[in-house]
């Protein structure tokens, strides 16, 4: 079986080793989905239990819908969808790191931009 994967064309072209994450960009698509109808919500929560890729409109939809009845159904399809995915075993994502180049400054990890240890990156055969 092989996954197709047709990915979401974003203001800033995905190009390795530069930034990609546009923070106006996130902010225009958060503010133009704001007060989602229950129809929308409820399209995508179907699309997600099916197993499709939510863009991220679908996923600022689901973030701002604010209607307690439609924010239980999410909870409740996220519950399902996890339930049919991965039964009842707890399953944990450990990344492998081949490197640590980054330009991005995420809070939380590491390998942020900021930190200016030497950096590397495994070549094919070191891997």
């Amino acid at each position: 079986m092989s996954i197709i994967y047709h990915p979401q064309e974003y203001k800033i072209k995905d190009e390795s080793m530069k930034n990609f994450i546009d923070h106006d960009e996130i902010i225009e698509i958060l503010e133009a989905t704001r007060n989602p109808t229950q129809e929308q919500v409820k399209t995508i929560i179907q699309k997600s239990l099916n197993k499709q890729r939510l863009s991220l409109f679908d996923t600022a939809l689901l973030v701002n819908a604010n209607d307690p009845t439609l924010v239980a159904e999410i909870k409740d399809a996220a519950k399902t969808l996890k339930q049919n995915i991965y039964g009842k075993r707890i399953v944990l994502f450990a990344p492998l790191y081949i490197g640590n180049l980054c330009i991005n400054n995420c809070t939380y990890c590491g390998f942020k931009a900021r930190i200016q240890p030497k950096k590397e990156q495994l070549s094919l055969v070191m891997i």
